[in-house]
Formats: C-alpha cells, structure tokens, sequence
C-alpha cells in the first residue's frame, strides 16, 4: 500500500466538501478522484528504493529505484539505475509525457484536486514498469528508451546530498534523487566503480548542485 497515494485521495475528499459548500462544485466528481487516488494507493506496493544486492552470486550489484535525469532544458526522465559489474544500466520508467497528459485529463474534469491524482498515476505505473522488470529479471537487458554506461567511460563521479553528478563523454549527467538515497548508496557505490572514476576529494561541483 502506497500511504501517499491514500493520503491525496484524502486531501481531494476534504478539498472536494469545501469546494461544494463554497463554490456547490460537484462533490461526485471529486467523490470519483478520491475514490481512483485510494483505490491507486490500495493497490500500488511500496517501492524498495534501494536493493543493495539482488543478486548475491550474480552481476547485479545494486538497484537505486528512481532518479530523474535533465535530458534538455525543459525535458526530464525518470529512471531506475542498474549498476552492473562492469556498467550502469538507466532503466526507462514513465515517460513526463504520459504523466503530464494525465495530469491535464484529470485537470480538466476537476479542476486542481483532479491534477494532484497525476501523482498517484505517476506512482502506479512507475511502480508497475519496475516489478516488470523484475518480474522478468531485465535488469541488464537494454530495451527501447534505456541506456547504458560503461565504468570506463565516466569520470569526476560525485555523490552529493540531493545527487548523483558524473562526466561521459564530456558532458555532465546529474541524476537527482531524494535526500534519503545517498546515505544509502554511498559505501556501495565506491566498492562498485573503480577509483579511477571518482573526483578527486576537494574538487569543485558543478554550479547549482
């Protein structure tokens, strides 16, 4: 069960009563978004974040559930990051055009509490593209949307209170992630990318982050 996803069904029930004795907007239509938001939360599992050896006689050595990645200046990804023993494999999640569409649709028929269900929706299929995955051990499989990253090729890796900063191929790639992930990953992380990787102790992060 996802508490968040049960929790914004509840915040659109109480929003959806002021609004109705406020405003007389339609409390069916609110009654529905918060029924689909707690059914979501009902039947989403919660994620594990981080699986610090899912295989411990295999080539995957740690599995970090979610980060997002700037792909343009107005373009981000979400992805789950495979670290194998020679790469980091970026597991596709769901895409922020499908989320955004949903967010619209559900924007249009409720107003704001209908674009907090984007959330919940985003949580669902998230989760779902992830047990898929496992399901069907394609951790280091690389599908249409995924992507990887040989160990070699990096360089100035850095893990930061609110990131993960490295350099390929001369460009800088920062994965963002929750402030919880770091302290979680960070000893692993140096015993699976060689040294050589790493900035040095001192060195200057790049602006903003």
């Amino acid at each position: 069960m996802r508490l968040s996803m049960v929790g914004t069904g509840l915040v659109i029930a109480a929003s959806g009563l002021v609004l109705w004795q406020i405003l007389r907007y339609p409390i069916w239509i609110t009654g529905a978004i918060t029924s689909f938001n707690i059914l979501l939360g009902i039947i989403t599992p919660r994620s594990r974040k981080v699986d610090l050896q899912p295989e411990p006689s295999g080539g995957v050595k740690l599995v970090v559930d979610k980060v997002v990645l700037r792909t343009g200046k107005f373009t981000f990804n979400n992805y789950e990051l495979v670290f194998l023993d020679t790469k980091l494999v970026m597991k596709k999640l769901v895409s922020w055009k499908l989320v955004f569409a949903v967010g619209a649709f559900f924007l249009a028929i409720g107003g704001f509490v209908g674009a907090l269900t984007e959330l919940s929706v985003q949580g669902f299929l998230e989760q779902r593209k992830r047990d898929g995955i496992r399901d069907r051990n394609a951790f280091t499989t690389v599908s249409s949307g995924d992507m990887e990253i040989p160990y070699e090729s990096m360089s100035q890796v850095r893990l930061t209170g609110l990131s993960l900063i490295m350099s390929v191929g001369g460009r800088v790639s920062i994965f963002s992630m929750g402030t919880e992930y770091p302290p979680m990953i960070a000893r692993r992380l140096k015993e699976i990318i060689p040294n050589q990787c790493w900035a040095p102790p001192g060195s200057v992060v790049p602006y903003g982050y």
